[in-house]
């Protein structure tokens, strides 16, 4: 498979070509699936990203990968994930991170964090009910040029509107549930090293805003992320009947961990040094997949069978957590698995 090394990734990480570079001119729906039993695979080094919550480790995250600031940030609620969804590529397409924020509250890790990164811009992805119009106003002393709102009428409008406004050339497009965010989280991590951005679906049908985006988009390749619990062979019809020509490809384990271990079989070659993440709450992730690096997922005190073997096929040698032990403990980073 043709590869090529993305930039913001961990050295040594290769990532797939594009749908564009597969050049895929017929309709096709491939399911990959894993159920590959569980072994030891220990990583050779673990380190940890975190902070007191999930709105410092959200900062904790952004000092390590952008150490010299960024003109762009991302902003989103930390409280609510559905509007927060489409941000990790829209992040990885500015070059920037992603912070969170309470709805109507800015945090003090948060706001030391943006003083630190000096933006030009911050990028505010969600309506008001995810981040309010007060905490708007309290943004735009802290970005020297200005404060921009991207929302629709719902969550599956906000991510069409960040797809459409700032993925105009991309020629894949990551399609997960817009009624959970695990499998949305990995398909953003991936959508992030890929430029592509992540539209939501509905488990049995299309939302018309998602539709009109794919139409607008014209992909060479949807991938769903999610098996057929979510995401309904419905709904792939209707991706089908709206893009006649587009390679549909899902991507599917038996869980949240297995899909995301398929995420980053189908997207990396080799991943020397992942990101693991807790599977059961979506702040320290979402700010992980921002980066666009491999991100897979624990539970708190374990590592799940479709995770460890994940390490050994993709060659895992260092982890580095985001998250605190709260959120993942010493055993899931030291890779010990679940029984």
């Amino acid at each position: 498979m043709a590869a090529l090394t993305v930039r913001g990734t961990p050295p040594g990480v290769v990532v797939r070509a594009s749908a564009c570079a597969l050049a895929v001119a017929s309709l096709a729906l491939v399911a990959v699936t894993t159920t590959a039993p569980a072994a030891s695979a220990a990583p050779a080094s673990t380190s940890r990203w975190w902070g007191a919550d999930r709105y410092a480790t959200a900062a904790a995250v952004s000092k390590e990968s952008f150490p010299q600031g960024a003109r762009d940030v991302v902003v989103v609620s930390g409280a609510r994930f559905p509007d927060a969804l489409a941000a990790a590529p829209l992040a990885a397409q500015l070059g920037g991170p992603v912070l969170t924020v309470q709805p109507g509250d800015l945090p003090e890790a948060t706001r030391a964090e943006l003083q630190r990164l000096s933006p030009a811009v911050i990028h505010v992805v969600g309506g008001t009910s995810a981040v309010s119009e007060d905490l708007f106003r309290q943004l735009q002393p802290l970005a020297s040029q200005r404060v921009e709102r991207i929302q629709g009428d719902d969550r599956y409008g906000t991510a069409a509107r960040v797809a459409t406004t700032s993925f105009a050339d991309a020629s894949e497009v990551v399609l997960a549930s817009g009624e959970d965010f695990p499998d949305a989280l990995a398909g953003g991590a991936a959508g992030a090293a890929l430029g592509s951005p992540l539209l939501l679906s509905g488990r049995d049908a299309l939302p018309a805003a998602t539709r009109s985006a794919l139409t607008a988009l014209a992909p060479s390749r949807v991938t769903l992320v999610g098996g057929t619990s979510v995401v309904t062979p419905t709904v792939v019809a209707q991706v089908k009947q709206a893009l006649p020509s587009t390679a549909v490809v899902r991507l599917a384990g038996d869980d949240r961990y297995a899909t995301a271990a398929v995420v980053a079989r189908d997207t990396w070659e080799s991943v020397p040094s992942p990101l693991l993440a807790s599977g059961e709450a979506f702040p320290d992730a979402l700010a992980g997949a921002a980066l666009g690096a491999p991100l897979l997922l624990a539970r708190r005190d374990c590592l799940p069978a479709a995770t460890v073997t994940a390490y050994k096929d993709l060659g895992v040698r260092d982890v580095t957590a985001v998250g605190g032990e709260a959120a993942l403990s010493e055993a899931a980073l030291a890779a010990t698995p679940c029984r």
